[in-house]
């Protein structure tokens, strides 16, 4: 039978799609790990003490570069080549060169979180892996950036789609803001307060320009393609679109409120983050009123279900996350772990989830073969259980750290900290939950990618070794 055109695609993906999904599941067990040492440190700071690698705070950076490069990297390499291809009608080129990179990118994220526990990193955020290891990431990522854009340039429409626009400007935007940082803090060092600024605004940068972008793009391509049906008031996606370019970079700068900057800089950034409601009310618009459409079939997709919940938990914590850039509330909470809020919803609830529904409708159509309903529900459920326990407890705790903190008659081991401990004991827990189902959602995916792994070693593939009988 001859194969049709996606399916076409969907072979010449399987490879370096199975690669990177392979690689980012291992990653994000590695940081599910180091997520719950961090937590328990918190309860018992004796846990692992003796351990001079596992120090709370070479653990806490190793955790966050793991999961933003290891699990965010490779999944948005896995998930952009995929639907680029899609989209452009056209195969994924140089997969012996997307491996290579591929195989750079990792193991220079080894070396560098091994640098980092070994107390040999630099102090900007998410730039904390020595500075050895990224010229090789950056080679990586370039090869990889660069055959993606072969495949976009490929496509058989020169007109392109809400997809098309936020998977690719987050493909441009990740070098851009490295070269950035890079050169004002290594090559050419800024001085004074000009060095923080520029580290606090690469960090949280990369999350919203690298990671939001991604997931957004992902959101646009798989909702209509399982609902069957248009995105709902899709002419105001390039208006989203072109919202987030212009006012994300500028937002970050809220908080910075209090520290010792100009003034001017915090205040541009609560301008721009209260502005940050437009792209965001786009977004839920567009998501949401599609969904609601049909609301069975959501139900019942699971695939589309993880999305949905991303798509909500990012829409709900981006309105808190406006509400707490208003200069009078960051007073409260900008020292308290309120701070731990944003960064996991953003990178659990919300980029995370939409990867795990972008994985799940894209792996059985590149292998031909279907992850267990059963385990999918498992999966989605003890996800959404650890997600929510895990922002409750730091947007409950932190407003509670936030308040007591401004009590200077307050003892602050008596009060505030045994006040906070209840908090840190549920997060400990979320993220055991969390652990155990990313355990699961590994265990799905390498089963798809890896049916008959003996077959793999002796015949090269399960398809072969049918072929040949």
């Amino acid at each position: 039978m001859k194969e049709s055109p996606e399916q076409v695609i969907d072979r010449s993906a399987k490879l370096v799609v199975s690669f990177f999904v392979a690689s980012a599941g291992l990653w994000l067990l590695a940081a599910a790990l180091l997520a719950y040492i961090v937590a328990a440190k918190l309860t018992d700071p004796f846990f692992l003490s003796g351990i001079e690698y596992l120090t709370y705070g070479k653990v806490k950076i190793a955790q966050a570069n793991a999961f933003v490069y290891g699990w965010g990297g490779n999944s948005i390499f896995a998930a952009t080549l995929w639907i680029i291809a899609r989209l452009s009608q056209a195969e994924v080129r140089g997969r012996i060169f997307l491996l290579f990179a591929g195989t750079l990118w990792n193991l220079g994220i080894t070396a560098g979180l091994l640098g980092i526990l070994d107390g040999k990193m630099n102090a900007h955020e998410l730039l904390e892996m020595p500075t050895e290891v990224w010229p090789v990431l950056f080679i990586g990522y370039s090869i990889i950036a660069f055959l993606a854009l072969v495949i976009h340039r490929s496509r058989e429409h020169s007109s392109t789609i809400a997809p098309q626009w936020f998977i690719l400007s987050s493909l441009l935007w990740f070098p851009a803001l490295f070269l950035i940082a890079w050169n004002g803090l290594e090559l050419n060092p800024a001085r004074g307060t000009l060095q923080t600024v520029l580290s606090m605004w690469f960090g949280q940068s990369l999350i919203w320009l690298w990671l939001t972008p991604m997931a957004l793009g992902a959101a646009y391509y798989v909702i209509p393609a399982i609902m069957g049906i248009v995105i709902d008031k899709y002419y105001l996606a390039i208006f989203g679109f072109w919202c987030i370019a212009a006012l994300a970079p500028w937002s970050v700068l809220n908080h910075l409120v209090g520290g010792p900057v100009p003034m001017w800089i915090p205040a541009v950034g609560t301008v721009m983050s209260i502005a940050m409601i437009f792209p965001i009310a786009v977004a839920s618009t567009n998501f949401h009123a599609t969904a609601f459409k049909d609301v069975g079939k959501v139900w019942n997709s699971l695939p589309l279900r993880f999305v949905i919940f991303g798509t909500l938990s990012y829409t709900l914590s981006s309105y808190i996350g406006v509400i707490f850039s208003l200069p009078a509330v960051a007073k409260l909470t900008q020292f308290s772990i309120i701070n731990e809020f944003h960064f996991n919803q953003r990178v659990y609830g919300f980029f995370s989830m939409i990867i795990f529904g972008v994985v799940y409708h894209m792996l059985p159509k590149i292998t031909g073969r279907e992850i267990g309903t059963g385990s999918k529900t498992f999966h989605f459920w003890t996800s959404a259980a650890g997600v929510m326990m895990l922002l409750l407890a730091y947007l409950i705790g932190g407003l509670t750290h936030g308040v007591l903190a401004q009590q200077p008659s307050l003892d602050w081991a008596s009060s505030v900290i045994s006040s906070v401990q209840p908090y840190f004991l549920i997060t400990k827990i979320a993220f055991v939950i969390l652990g155990f189902s990313q355990l699961v959602f590994v265990i799905n995916v390498w089963k798809v990618i890896f049916p008959n792994p003996l077959a793999y070693i002796l015949d090269g593939s399960p398809e072969r070794k049918e072929k040949s009988a």
